[in-house]
Parts: C-alpha cells; sequence; structure tokens
C-alpha cells in the first residue's frame, strides 16, 4: 500500500492494496486505522457505515442532532413522572416509605442516563434519540463506536470545553461538518447511519 500525496487532505480514500469497496482514514500525513466497508450506489450500508461513492461520511445535521438531544432528555421525563407518583403514595401510606421512595429517584434517572448515554452510546453508537434520527457518534480514525471508555472521556472533555459559555455544544453551529468542539478534539463524528 502506497501513501496517498502529501497535497491530499484529511478524509477517506482508497488505499492502494486494500480491498475493492473499502476505505481507510487519511490524516493527512498518514493513513489512520483500517480498511473499512462503504455504500456502493444502490445498495445498503457498509460496515463502516460510511455513505457515497467517494467514502466522505455523511455527517448527522444540527438539526438532526438536537431532535436527537430532545429525545435523550425526553426519556428522563418518564422516570421523575413515575417515581414522584409512587412516592406520593408511599409517602401517604408512610412518611418514612415515602421519604426512601423519593430517595430512590435521583438513583433511577442517574441509571437511565448512563444506559442512554454511555452504554448504547459507547458499545452502538447510538443513543434512543440518535437511533430515532438515524445518525451515529463513531471514531473518525476506525469508523467504529468508541466504546465505553472512549464515551466516557468525550463527556469530561466536552463538560470542560462546555464551561465558558457552552462552547462545546454551540460549537456546531460553526463547523463545516457539525461536530461539537470535544469532538473535533478527540477525533470523533456523528455520521449518518441509515443512508
Amino acid at each position: 500500500m502506497s501513501d496517498q500525496p502529501p497535497a491530499q487532505p484529511a478524509g477517506w480514500y482508497h488505499a492502494q492494496g486494500d480491498p475493492p469497496n473499502t476505505q481507510r482514514y487519511w490524516d493527512g500525513t498518514q493513513w489512520q486505522g483500517g480498511p473499512q466497508a462503504v455504500e456502493q450506489p444502490g445498495s445498503g450500508i457498509g460496515s463502516g457505515g460510511f455513505a457515497g461513492a467517494t467514502g466522505a461520511p455523511a455527517y448527522g445535521s444540527t438539526g438532526e442532532r438536537f431532535v436527537a438531544y430532545l429525545i435523550d432528555i425526553a426519556i428522563v421525563i418518564p422516570a421523575v413522572v413515575i417515581h414522584m407518583i409512587v412516592a406520593g403514595i408511599a409517602g401517604a401510606i408512610s412518611a418514612g416509605l415515602g421519604f426512601l421512595v423519593a430517595l430512590l429517584l435521583p438513583l433511577a434517572i442517574f441509571a437511565v442516563v448512563i444506559y442512554n448515554f454511555v452504554y448504547l452510546q459507547g458499545t452502538t453508537g447510538q443513543t434512543f434519540g440518535t437511533s430515532k434520527q438515524g445518525i451515529k457518534l463513531v471514531s473518525i480514525q476506525t469508523g467504529q463506536p468508541l466504546g465505553i471508555g472512549g464515551t466516557i472521556i468525550r463527556y469530561i472533555v466536552g463538560a470542560i470545553f462546555a464551561i465558558p459559555f457552552y462552547l462545546d455544544h454551540f460549537w456546531i453551529l460553526f463547523d463545516q461538518n457539525n461536530q461539537r468542539l470535544s469532538d473535533n478534539t478527540l477525533g470523533n463524528h456523528v455520521i449518518e447511519a441509515n443512508r
């Protein structure tokens, strides 16, 4: 496999010597990761999830990401409502029992959030919301989900970048690939998963 010409910008390209219908990521100086299958016109999504004949991923739009975020936040609401009702009933039976049930509310919400934002997103690349919007989070180098550890690191870096004016989320309004600042820093992309 020969190197891409030095003038070639970073992106997904077919590398000489790789199997047909595959591409790998060129970071501007060297190849990163292994070959990933790409969608051919008229076929389904390749295993790498990257669409188009050029191999460039179709990035998730700002609108899709915003709606996915709203869906993910809305998932927590039923947990809150159910626990408030149960705590109210338990409180009517016994004040101590109502207090105990009310203490479980934060644990239930925490469990739902961790399952959705860390476990599901880390292992599949999709939360409930992003799966409904047909987008997924992947590593730019591998085209695969970040894993649980990578997802946790993403949220830690995102929290750090959010400190000045919630910069991490607003960054996508100005980024050509609709990336958060943390995703730019860590080499992640939100791409179309179903197209």
